[in-house]
This record gives C-alpha cells, sequence and structure tokens, in this order.
C-alpha cells in the first residue's frame, strides 16, 4: 500500500473484522495454537515494528502467492518510528497491509499475539523517544479517519484478541511464539492457556496472566527454555521480543531469538517436513540487507 493512499474507513473495518472471523474459524486452530502439516516451508520474523523495508523484503522470501505450501509467521507489527509532526504513528497501515494478505491466504499468513498489541488493548504506555507509542497509535487513527476512529479501533482491538498464542510444526519440532515467560514464571506457568478455546481478562492480567506471562517474559535461560520447548511438545522454539543487535541470538540448542525491525535485522526460512538441529536453523538464517527484492514483491 503506497504511503500516500488513504483506504476508507468501512474498507479497513471490514478487513479486520472479516481476519477476525478467519482468525477465529481456521482449520488448523486448537485452541490457542495454530498447527500446521508436515509439507513446505515456513519463512519466520522477529519483530517488526513498522520497518517497511524488512517488511517488503519479508514478503519478497514468503512469496506465499507461489505455492500454498509455502507459510508466513508474523508477529509484533505495530509501534514502529514513523511519527509526524504532531506524534502520531501509523503502524496501523501495516497490520492493515499484513490483514490483507492474511485474507488472501488465510491457511498460509499466520499471527500470533505480541506485548505490544495487547499493549495497545489495555492501552498501556509503552514509550519510544519520551512517546507513548499507543497514544500515538490511537492519535493516527484519529487523524486518517476522523469521526470513524472509533469503528476502526473497535475493529482492531477485536482482531488483535482473536490472534493464536502460538503456531506448531510438529514435522520440524518447531513451536512459534511472541516470547517464552521469564525465569520465575515459569516455575508456576500455565500452560493450559494453549489449549483454552477462548481467552479471558485473567489471562490476559497483567504479571499474573499466562497469556501476559508469555508474550511480556523475557530472560529465560538455556535450560529454562528448554524446558519450555519440552512443555510445547517441540525441539526448538523460535521467538521474538527481547532486542538483539546482530539480529539473532541462540540462547542454548533449543532457543532462537530473532530481530527484524532494524537494519541488521534478520528472517528465516525452515522446511516443515524434516528436523534441524541448531546449527543447522543458525546457517539459514537470512539478514534482511542481503535480501535482492529489485524485482518486486
Amino acid at each position: 500500500m503506497p504511503d500516500d493512499y488513504q483506504p476508507p474507513a468501512e474498507q479497513v473495518v471490514e478487513a479486520f473484522e472479516a481476519a477476525r472471523e478467519e482468525l477465529q474459524l481456521h482449520p488448523n486452530r486448537k485452541g490457542q495454537v495454530i498447527d500446521l502439516p508436515a509439507e513446505g516451508s515456513a519463512v519466520f520474523s522477529g519483530d517488526l515494528h513498522d520497518n517497511r523495508t524488512n517488511w517488503r523484503k519479508l514478503k519478497h522470501v514468503a512469496r506465499v502467492a507461489d505455492d500454498s505450501s509455502r507459510h508466513l509467521l508474523l508477529h509484533e507489527l505495530i509501534h514502529g518510528d514513523h511519527f509526524d509532526d504532531e506524534g502520531r504513528e501509523d503502524s496501523w497501515r501495516m497490520l492493515f497491509e499484513a490483514v490483507e494478505l492474511f485474507l488472501d491466504f488465510p491457511e498460509q499468513v499466520h499471527f500470533v499475539l505480541a506485548n505490544h498489541d495487547l499493549a495497545q488493548i489495555h492501552g498501556e504506555g509503552i514509550s519510544k523517544g519520551g512517546l507513548s507509542v499507543c497514544e500515538a497509535f490511537t492519535g493516527a487513527l484519529k487523524r486518517d479517519f476522523g469521526g470513524d476512529k472509533g469503528r476502526v479501533e473497535v475493529a482492531i482491538v477485536e482482531f488483535l484478541l482473536a490472534l493464536p498464542l502460538g503456531v506448531r510444526m510438529s514435522g520440524a519440532g518447531l513451536f512459534f511464539c511472541h516470547s517464552v515467560p521469564g525465569e520465575e514464571e515459569l516455575d508456576a506457568f500455565d500452560y493450559d492457556v494453549f489449549a483454552r478455546e477462548t481467552l479471558g481478562g485473567p489471562d490476559y492480567r497483567r504479571k499474573v496472566g499466562p497469556a501476559y506471562q508469555l508474550i511480556w517474559g523475557r530472560g529465560a535461560g538455556p535450560d529454562r527454555a528448554a524446558e519450555f520447548a519440552d512443555a510445547v511438545g517441540a525441539d526448538i522454539v523460535i521467538t521474538g521480543h527481547q532486542p538483539q543487535a546482530t539480529g539473532y541470538k541462540r540462547n542454548g540448542d533449543r532457543h532462537l531469538i530473532l530481530a527484524s525491525d532494524h537494519t541488521r535485522g534478520v528472517c528465516l526460512e525452515l522446511p516443515l517436513d524434516k528436523k534441524l538441529d541448531m546449527d543447522a536453523i543458525e546457517s539459514r538464517i537470512q539478514p534482511f540487507v542481503a535480501i535482492d527484492d529489485s524485482g518486486g514483491t
């Protein structure tokens, strides 16, 4: 979507509402987890935070339109650095683009809930450069949609609340989610949250809700991350959330952290029909700066 194009509110509302329904009725969804078939490949991203260059290159790598067995895994698209002179930030545009791609390819494009999504739902104060990103996001909705801002905001929030917590790839031995609960939270973490058909207020509650603990968690060491992997039935867990200046981090041999929101950001393509160890997975990481998308996406 060109930066100077302003879609009408009705189009945006309809897209987010349709995407919410697709998420809730997804044929491969079991509770709060999407199960992918053991065929084809998946392209993994870290947090994007409205990095539009990396988003364009990520779509180029994924090529979901070329092959129905290709999958694209997304999280943390909102709250970037595109502020106007009044401090309003319009990452709703990237989220809308991703939703349109999802509606075109609903069995190939997959989202998981991230902490900035929940922050925007609750209006919590995450700041960048002294600005509240939640207020900045809402400010752009008011600027761009005027009297329809409320309808658009509700449609976005309801879409975000429908996002699953994880994607399981049993054929590859992988599990994808935004983060892993912290060391202290893992001792009593409620893994049943992944099996629940619907999530409620207690699941999202600050500090103590399992959905909150999952997407806000930081600092789990390699051994504890391996415990989490065992509990979700995976050999290796792939997440984002924790900033990585070099684009990624191996947290032991069973947890990989990706970042996609800066010039040294990366993505990762893996087969879904065979298991790879961490060395083989690391060798497939692609820095965005090395990706030539001059052919267009």
